[in-house]
C-alpha cells in the first residue's frame, strides 16, 4: 500500500498530455517497473547536450517531495500537484538538504538559501561568491558546502550567516570537474580537494585536525567523493588517481587501497564498498579492499553514485541508462533508459525510486522484489 501511496503521490496529468513515457516493464524486464512520469523542465529549456545532476529529495511523511533542475528551478509536489517553485539565480547543480521545517539549496550563482518547506518562501540567503557544487552538509546548527572554486564554508543554519572558510588551491594540472560533499562524522567535518588533499576540520572553527595527500603526484588527483559512516572508524574515499581508499578517521592513515582508475564513487553497502570509476563499478570488501566483483561499463563512461536497497544497486552510466545490480553478486537485473539518460543517482525508498533524467522529466519506478 505505501508503494501505491508513494506512487500515486507524484502521479502527473494524463500521460497523453505530456512526453510519452516508455511502456510499462513486463516481468522479465526487473527490477523496476515505470510508475508515472512528469516533465518539469520545459522542452524549450532542454539543452542540446542536458545534464540533470541532482537527486530528488523527499519528506519523513513521503507526501512532499523536492526536485532541483538545471535551469534554476525548485519545486514541491503535494499529493500530486506542484505546490510551489522557487526559482534560483543559477543552475541546481545538487540535491537540496531536508532538515526539519526548511529546505536549503545551494545554486551555482553562489547563493545558499534556507526556504520554507512548506511555502518555498525565503527565509534566508547569503551569497558566498563562488560555484557551489554539492549538497549542504547539517551538524550541530552550522551548513557546510563546497565550491568548485577548492573552498569549503560554513554557514549559520538558522541565521545564514558565514562562520568561516577553508581553501586550497587548486592544483596546476589537468583536474576532473567534480567536487566532494563535505561530511560530518565522529565530530569532524571531512573533505576532499583536486589537488589530492583530505581534511579533517573542526566544525566550530575550520582548523584542521589533519591533512593528509592520497592521490600521490601528477594530473588527476581528485578526491570527489567521501563516506563517512557514524559508526565505523574510517572514512572512505574516491580518488581518481590513486583509486579506493579506507583511511582512519581519527588520523588520516591510509588502512588499504584499491585501485580503480578514474574512481569518483563510493558507498559503503553492509560489508561492502561499492565504487564507480573509468568504465567499471566494483564492489570491494569493507575490512580489506579486496575485489569482489566487477561490472564492466561502456569504456568511457563513468557511474554516478549508486544506492542500495534491499540487495539492490540503482547506478547510472552517465547519460545513459538506469541499471539494476544484485549488490552481492554485480549480475545486471535490468536497466531502464527513457532516451535522454541518466546523470544523477536515484532516490530510493522502500518499493519506489524517484529519478530525474537528462530531458528534465521525472520518472517514479516501482521497484520490485
Amino acid at each position: 500500500m505505501r508503494l501505491l501511496a508513494l506512487l500515486l503521490a507524484f502521479s502527473s496529468t494524463p500521460l497523453s498530455h505530456e512526453p510519452k513515457a516508455p511502456p510499462r516493464a513486463t516481468p522479465l524486464d526487473r527490477p523496476f517497473f515505470v510508475g508515472e512520469m512528469q516533465r518539469l523542465v520545459p522542452l524549450d529549456k532542454v539543452g542540446f547536450q542536458p545534464h540533470e545532476t541532482a537527486t530528488p529529495v523527499i519528506d519523513e511523511a513521503g507526501t512532499r517531495l523536492y526536485t532541483g533542475t538545471h535551469e534554476g528551478t525548485v519545486r514541491c509536489r503535494f499529493r500530486g500537484k506542484t505546490s510551489w517553485i522557487f526559482r534560483a539565480g543559477g543552475s541546481i547543480i545538487a540535491a537540496p538538504l531536508l532538515e526539519r521545517e526548511t529546505l536549503y539549496l545551494a545554486a551555482a550563482d553562489g547563493k545558499l538559501s534556507a526556504l520554507n518547506r512548506f511555502t518555498g518562501s525565503l527565509r534566508w540567503q547569503v551569497d558566498v561568491h563562488e560555484e557551489l557544487t554539492t549538497t549542504p552538509t547539517f551538524s550541530e546548527g552550522r551548513l557546510f558546502v563546497m565550491s568548485s572554486e577548492e573552498s569549503v564554508t560554513a554557514v549559520d543554519a538558522k541565521e545564514g550567516k558565514s562562520l568561516w572558510k577553508f581553501h586550497r588551491d587548486p592544483p596546476g594540472g589537468f583536474t576532473i570537474r567534480g567536487n566532494a560533499r563535505p561530511r560530518a562524522a565522529s565530530r569532524s567535518i571531512f573533505v576532499g580537494f583536486a589537488d589530492g588533499t583530505v581534511a579533517s576540520l573542526q566544525p566550530q572553527d575550520g582548523v584542521a585536525r589533519w591533512t593528509r595527500q592520497v592521490s600521490g603526484a601528477g594530473d588527476y588527483l581528485d578526491v570527489d567523493w567521501i563516506e563517512a559512516p557514524e559508526a565505523d572508524s574510517r572514512i572512505y574515499l574516491a580518488s581518481a588517481k590513486a583509486g579506493v581508499l579506507a583511511v582512519d578517521a581519527t588520523t588520516g592513515e591510509t588502512a588499504w587501497t584499491t585501485a580503480l582508475p578514474g574512481a569518483n564513487h563510493v558507498l559503503v553497502d553492509g560489508p561492502r564498498v561499492i565504487a564507480g570509476g573509468k568504465g567499471a563499478l566494483v564492489a570491494l570488501d569493507r575490512m580489506s579492499g579486496k575485489q569482489l566483483w566487477k561490472m564492466e561499463l561502456r569504456k568511457e563512461n563513468y557511474p554516478t553514485q549508486p544506492v542500495a536497497m534491499n540487495g539492490l544497486v540503482l547506478v547510472a552510466q552517465d547519460r545513459g541508462a538506469l541499471l539494476g545490480i544484485d549488490a552481492q553478486t554485480g549480475e545486471a537485473r535490468g536497466a531502464f533508459d527513457p532516451g535522454s539518460g541518466f546523470s544523477q543517482p536515484a532516490l530510493v525508498l522502500p518499493g519506489v525510486a524517484f529519478i530525474i533524467s537528462n530531458g528534465g522529466a521525472l520518472y517514479s519506478l516501482g521497484l520490485l522484489p
